[in-house]
């Protein structure tokens, strides 16, 4: 299945580097082919259109130059499996890495030694963050937004102090100092934002706020029917994180197409123009009353 990897031979893999769930799927590979791995952290939004090739790709899009292997969990990425030479897409799976972490077991034994890092991605990456887990996501994506080559250090980390809990993701020497930065710089403003009330539907532009701090902030989103936030790219795009409950008449995912965006039915993301706004909270005050609110 994975004859690419035993093979040997300089690989280019890209995985998705804002999360846990990315991080250690890269590092599985990383526990399985320790050298001559070319490693790519990316984001959906930059390998959706990119003309690049990999040989793996992990838990992201199929790039448009395509690529030999992807590992992936996500309903969305189904309609471009024709950039796929060999497709392992299973969206009954919480996490990439639970599906990469059954097709490795197989033949390389030593994996099943992670067996309980792989239940903490899977938490994690199903929407059930606690504070300190949240805290990690977000000085990753810090990292990933200003030092993208560190990334690799987190995932070796990963496999060097293998997380059981929340809290063993904040000590990991790689992103300590960065999560003991964003506590001091943010954590009051941050606490004030998470002691909203509650209601039908609540979306976040963040002004203030760095936008890597949003794993935080969806904290309070299983008091919302649907919750969203709103941040401002480089190039004045907004990226929209959007969140849904079960009992929510709109799925995230549902927002999340109609601006060209994709991932899990009640979590994923999209990109749009500051122009559609107006159409976005049409969209959502046809089914809940919504809120917006800067921070």
């Amino acid at each position: 299945m994975f004859e690419i990897v035993s093979k040997g031979g300089k690989l280019s893999v890209a995985s998705h580097g804002e999360d846990l769930d990315g991080l250690f799927s890269a590092a599985l590979i990383l526990l399985v082919q320790p050298e001559g791995i070319s490693l790519h952290f990316t984001a959906p939004y930059e390998i959706k259109d990119s003309p690049n090739t990999y040989d793996i790709v992990l838990d992201l899009p199929p790039p448009m130059g395509g690529t030999k292997i992807l590992v992936d969990h996500h309903e969305s990425n189904l309609s471009m499996l024709n950039r796929v030479e060999r497709a392992y897409l299973r969206p009954e799976y919480p996490s990439t890495a639970r599906l990469l972490y059954d097709i490795l077991r197989k033949w390389e034994p030593s994996v099943e030694e992670y067996s309980r890092t792989v239940e903490l991605v899977d938490e994690t990456d199903t929407g059930n963050l606690d504070f300190s887990s949240a805290l990690f996501t977000s000085a990753v994506r810090k990292v990933f937004k200003l030092r993208r080559r560190d990334l690799e250090k987190v995932a070796r980390d990963l496999l060097i102090y293998p997380p059981v809990t929340s809290e063993d993701l904040t000590s990991l020497p790689s992103i300590k100092g960065e999560i003991d930065l964003i506590e001091r710089e943010y954590g009051e403003q941050v606490r004030e934002v998470l002691v909203v009330g509650g209601g039908d539907a609540l979306l976040v532009q963040l002004r203030s706020l760095p936008s890597y701090l949003v794993p935080i902030l969806q904290l309070v989103a299983q008091k919302y029917k649907f919750f969203g936030t709103i941040t401002t790219g480089s190039d004045g795009a907004l990226r929209l994180s959007l969140r849904s409950r079960p009992d929510s008449p709109l799925s995230a995912l549902e927002v999340a197409e109609a601006f060209g965006g994709g991932g899990h039915k009640n979590a994923a993301g999209a990109l749009m123009m500051p122009s559609s706004m107006y159409e976005l909270l049409t969209m959502i005050r046809e089914h809940l009353e919504v809120e917006l609110i800067t921070v």
